[in-house]
């Protein structure tokens, strides 16, 4: 049975709204071990878990459920709006006595020093982004949060899911709940946001950017789990380019591994001018392919099954493609598993990125005892962890 309450069932399971069944399961079963009243857990708790698991793991209820959904968060939208005319209102009446102006919030980091090495790293600061928080840090060496943007007046970040940095020191943001893309510079002006061009309060509320890249170009590649496209976006905001899974007419029978119907991105890289590198997690398929939409590459890339919940894809350097889901894989261009780092249990990696002298950094959500870690770590090419760093702490429900 659905909920007729608008009730957040993925957040009772404590996933994504983007999740895979076997993320679904893996979820229902570490919360019912804990909940389950043979284990002196809650009843009502048990319940609750139960009848979402019940919902999301069938396809059938799930979309309906999630059909439900964006009627509701219509309605949320449209009673927001209405409530924040009418407090404007009551504050604009309260506050005509003549009130002294509190200062502004002073800025912590003026200057990012040293070089950009990456969408996550400037010099010796990492940009991370506290989903549940709500808001986005740059981190210093030591773990120290010396910047932050999200909660102050005027900020309103809701789920960000991915910052980065840009080349040219500003700061990009998928600010998923609020279904829209912007970047803001150390001042914390927002400088660019993107709009979704396609019309109606539905379309919008159905987009989910969940990843972003700004490319060498200068234009950002955004991958939209909602829309379940890729889209890269110009300075002015305007699209030049998307994807929607469906691929230039070819005989290769690769094409056939690739259903345009379960096509979900979740994070793409415009990785040379004009060809694109893709984590399609629908179809379990890392992709490269160009503007008009012909396939260069795919891994797996025979009549295998597809790749289980992964989250990203980074190429390297040398060619070689880096692929996170619970661990993180590297292979050739020609398919061959060259490393591979399993030392995380429970997590879900969000991104991983090779930095100077063989040393990478991961940026991954951690399930622990007491709920979920988002953390960030550094480590050397033999695998060793120089540091790693607990940016958000949340209990389960």
């Amino acid at each position: 049975m659905l909920p007729e309450n608008g009730e957040d069932l993925y957040a009772i399971l404590e996933v994504h709204p983007k999740a895979s069944p076997e993320v679904i399961k893996k979820a229902y079963h570490t919360l019912m071990q804990k909940n389950h009243p043979d284990r002196g857990g809650d009843l009502a708790v048990a319940k609750r878990i139960n009848q979402a698991y019940d919902v999301l793991i069938d396809d059938h209820k799930r979309q309906r459920y999630d059909q439900m959904l964006i009627k509701v968060e219509i309605m949320r939208q449209r009673q927001v709006e209405l409530q924040r005319k009418q407090q404007a209102k009551a504050k604009a009446a309260a506050q005509e006595a003549i009130t002294p102006k509190a200062p502004p919030e002073p800025v912590q980091l003026r200057t990012l020093k040293g070089e950009y090495s990456g969408p996550m790293r400037w010099g010796e600061h990492i940009v991370v982004s506290d989903e549940r928080g709500n808001r986005i840090a740059i981190l210093d060496k030591k773990g120290e949060a010396v910047w932050r943007f999200g909660r102050s007046k005027g900020e309103g970040l809701s789920k960000p899911r991915l910052a980065q940095f840009c080349p040219d020191g500003q700061i990009a943001i998928a600010d998923t709940g609020n279904q829209r893309v912007i970047k803001v510079n150390l001042k914390k002006e927002q400088v660019w946001e993107f709009a979704y061009q396609a019309p109606g309060l539905q379309s919008r509320t159905s987009a989910k950017p969940v990843f972003l890249h700004a490319a060498p170009s200068g234009n950002l590649i955004l991958t939209d789990a909602g829309h379940r496209k890729v889209y890269e976006i110009d300075n002015n905001g305007k699209v030049v380019w998307e994807f929607s899974g469906k691929l230039g007419f070819s005989l290769n029978f690769q094409h056939q591994l690739l259903k345009p119907e379960l096509f979900m991105p979740v994070s793409a890289f415009e990785i040379s001018p004009g060809h694109y590198l893709i984590a399609d997690q629908g179809n379990g398929r890392i992709l490269e392919l160009n503007r008009k939409g012909k396939l260069l590459w795919m891994y797996p890339d025979k009549k295998l099954p597809g790749l289980q919940a992964i989250n990203f894809a980074y190429r390297l350097p040398s060619g070689s493609t880096w692929i996170t889901s619970d661990k993180i894989i590297e292979i050739s261009a020609k398919g061959e598993i060259l490393w591979h780092f399993a030392r995380l249990d429970d997590a879900d990696i969000k991104q991983a990125y090779p930095l100077a002298d063989s040393a990478y950094i991961v940026d991954f959500a951690h399930l622990v005892k007491r709920g979920i870690n988002q953390e960030v770590m550094m480590l050397d090419h033999n695998s060793k962890i120089l540091y790693r760093h607990y940016y958000s702490q949340h209990r389960f429900l």
